[in-house]
C-alpha cells in the first residue's frame, strides 16, 4: 500500500512528483526502503498551495477539483491554515476510520451522543457525527448553544456519550455544578471521547472522575485524520494500521528511525486518501511506541499517550521543558486548580517561566497559599525548573471549547 500511495502521488500530484523525483516506488519493499523517501514538513504542504492553481489547493491536489465534495482547514494555530479537501470517496474512507476508534471506545447503536461544538471547517467533529450515524448511535448537535443550554439539552435527551475537548469537558462539570447539576448524579454520560488537543492520563482520570463516565482519547489531525484510538483497557492507542504507517524518529534530529519504548516523534503516512497523499508526515506529536501486547487481544501497534507537540519544546537553563508536564501535575494533584496557563517570559537574558493559576473560590486565604507553594515544589520536582506562581480571580483566565492554548512564549514577540 505505500507503493502504491507512492506511485500515485508521483504521477498525480505535483508537490510529490517534485519530491519522490528519483525515487521509483517499485524499488520501496523494505522498511527501511520506505526511511530513504523524504519526510514531509507542514510548512512545505503550505507552501504548495500559496498562490498556486487550482485555488486553494494548488500543487498538492492528485484528483480533478470537480470530484470534490467536502472541505475543511487546520486550525492555523502554528501558521497559515492548510486547506484539505476530500472527495465523496476518500471522506467516507475517513469516516469509516473514525468508526475503528468509536467502536474502540465502546459507542455502539443504543448511545445517543451529544457533541457540543460548532464544527465549523475543523475536520474532528464532523468526522466523529457521521462515524457515530454510522454506527447508528442517535446523534444530536449542540453547536449553536451556549455551554449552559448544552447541559440542559443532555439533560433533556438523557445522552449517553460525548465528544470533546479535554479542556471543554472540564468546563462543562464546572458550569454544571455551577447550575446546581452534578454531572455523575444528574447527567447519564457512560462515555466520553477527547480530540483537539494531547490529555495527559491525569487529566484523563480527572474528567472520570468528574463526570462518572469512561473517557478515552484518540489521535488525529486535519491532514491524516484520526489514526489511532484507545480501547476499553484505556493503556495507550492501537494504530488503525490497514491504513496507516507509523514509524517513529528521533527528537534531536527528526529523521533517524528509533525501535519501541524510547519516545520520538511520529511520522505518519495515510496508506488510501488519494485527492491529498500525505507521506511520512511529520506530525510533531512526541510520543512512543509500546512493545508489550495488549490485554485487549488486538495486535495492531500502540502508542502510549501524546506527551506534547515539538513546536512547543522549550530548552530553558538548559533543561528541555514541555507545557505536558505542568498540566500533569496541575490535573494529577491539584483538584482546586480550575485553570490555568503558562507564560514564558525573559528579564534580561534569563527565561522566566510564570504559572497563572485560578483557584477554587471556596478556599480560604490559608489553604491558597499552602497550595501555592505546593504546587512551586511539585513542579520543581517534575520540571526541575524554578516558577513564578500568579494567582488570578475566578472568571479571569479565558476558557477554550476548542484547542486551548495555555502556553505562551512571550519571548518571540
Amino acid at each position: 500500500r505505500f507503493r502504491e500511495i507512492c506511485r500515485w502521488a508521483k504521477e498525480n500530484s505535483l508537490f510529490y512528483k517534485k519530491k519522490l523525483h528519483g525515487i521509483e516506488p517499485e524499488d520501496i519493499r523494505t522498511l527501511e526502503d520506505v526511511s530513504k523517501v523524504p519526510i514531509t514538513e507542514k510548512d512545505e504542504l503550505r507552501e504548495a498551495q500559496v498562490g498556486k492553481e487550482p485555488h486553494l489547493y494548488g500543487d498538492l491536489l492528485a484528483v480533478p477539483p470537480e470530484s470534490l465534495s467536502v472541505f475543511h482547514q487546520t486550525s492555523g494555530t502554528t501558521g497559515r491554515p492548510v486547506y484539505i479537501p476530500d472527495t465523496y470517496e476518500s471522506w467516507q474512507w475517513v469516516v469509516e476510520v473514525w468508526c475503528y476508534i468509536l467502536y474502540a471506545a465502546g459507542f455502539r447503536s443504543t448511545d445517543r451522543v451529544f457533541l457540543p461544538f460548532v464544527y465549523n471547517v475543523y475536520i474532528a467533529f464532523w468526522q466523529g457525527h457521521y462515524a457515530a450515524e454510522k454506527l447508528r448511535c442517535n446523534v444530536v448537535p449542540g453547536g449553536a448553544l451556549e455551554t449552559k443550554a448544552r447541559i440542559q439539552k443532555m439533560q433533556e435527551v438523557k445522552a449517553t456519550a460525548l465528544m470533546n475537548t479535554p479542556t471543554y469537558g472540564l468546563h462543562m462539570a464546572e458550569v454544571a455544578r455551577e447550575m446546581g447539576i452534578d454531572p455523575k448524579r444528574d447527567l447519564t454520560i457512560k462515555k466520553m471521547i477527547c480530540a483537539g488537543e494531547p490529555m495527559p492520563e491525569p487529566t484523563r482520570l480527572r474528567l472520570e472522575e468528574e463526570w462518572g463516565a469512561d473517557v478515552y482519547d484518540h489521535i488525529g489531525g486535519t491532514e491524516p485524520g484520526g489514526w489511532a484510538g484507545m480501547c476499553s483497557e484505556k493503556r495507550g492507542m492501537h494504530v488503525i494500521e490497514p491504513h496507516f504507517l507509523l514509524e517513529m524518529v528521533d527528537l534531536e534530529t527528526m529523521s533517524k528511525s528509533i525501535p519501541p519504548g524510547v519516545r520520538g516523534v511520529a511520522v505518519i503516512t495515510s496508506l488510501c486518501r488519494r485527492c491529498i497523499p500525505l507521506i511520512r508526515f511529520n506530525l510533531k506529536d512526541i510520543m512512543m511506541v509500546m512493545d508489550e501486547p495488549c490485554p485487549c487481544g488486538r495486535t495492531s501497534i500502540r502508542v502510549d499517550q501524546v506527551e506534547g507537540r515539538v513546536d512547543d519544546l522549550r530548552k530553558i537553563r538548559g533543561v528541555f521543558f514541555s507545557p505536558h508536564m505542568v498540566e500533569e501535575v496541575i490535573r494529577a494533584k491539584f483538584p482546586e486548580v480550575v485553570e490555568f496557563e503558562i507564560l514564558l517570559t525573559q528579564e534580561e537574558v534569563m527565561p522566566v517561566l510564570i504559572l497563572r493559576i485560578e483557584m477554587d473560590p471556596s478556599l480560604s486565604e490559608d489553604q491558597h497559599k499552602k497550595s501555592k507553594a505546593r504546587i512551586r515544589e511539585e513542579l520543581k520536582v517534575k520540571t526541575n525548573l524554578t516558577f513564578e506562581i500568579e494567582s488570578v480571580k475566578p472568571g479571569g483566565l479565558p476558557r477554550y471549547t476548542l484547542k486551548s492554548t495555555r502556553f505562551k512564549d512571550l519571548t518571540k514577540r
